[in-house]
């Protein structure tokens, strides 16, 4: 493991701190926020958990698919088999809903172990980057999932994508 993977909150929280010292210029108003964020940071595990990650992008303005993208760049996540079109229709109807568990916890790159828990609701949080894998496997914007979990958005649709 890498020590951005060990340190995932700790990281997190270097690189916000970095967005608040170019966004926020007055002392004052840079001081405030910068405590409200770390206040927000002190309330996560270690691994930086989803609705903490969520919140703090919301009070900074920040573009969640975006910032996702950049931040998540070297994520191992990707796009379930199951939802590439191939051209039958009947197979690109019903196969995006014959995902086995297993498939999912590897295309999201969730350890199998912890998908399982996290599934039967044993465990209720989900880490940041487990909700960036799932948006990678099924296609989905990060916002999406973020706004679904942590803001009550509506829950995200399965869709066809063209294969690449």
């Amino acid at each position: 493991m890498t020590e951005n993977q060990l340190n995932k909150l700790e990281s997190f929280t270097k690189h916000i701190l970095s967005i608040i010292d170019k966004k926020f210029k007055n002392k004052l108003e840079h001081k405030n926020k910068s405590q409200q964020i770390l206040d927000i940071l002190n309330g996560s595990s270690p691994k930086l958990d989803g609705r903490i990650f969520y919140r703090v992008l919301i009070i900074l303005g920040e573009n969640i698919d975006e910032f996702c993208d950049n931040y998540f760049s070297k994520h191992e996540g990707y796009i379930l088999e199951s939802l590439k079109k191939n051209g039958n229709l009947f197979h690109d109807l019903i196969y995006p809903f014959t995902n086995s568990q297993n498939q999912i916890s590897e295309s999201s790159k969730i350890i199998a172990k912890r998908f399982n828990r996290l599934f039967s609701g044993e465990l209720k949080e989900l880490y940041a980057d487990e909700i960036y894998g799932l948006s990678k496997a099924f296609a989905w914007k990060p916002k999406q999932l973020f706004d679904y979990f942590y803001g009550h958005g509506p829950r995200p649709m399965i869709n066809i994508i063209t294969s690449e």
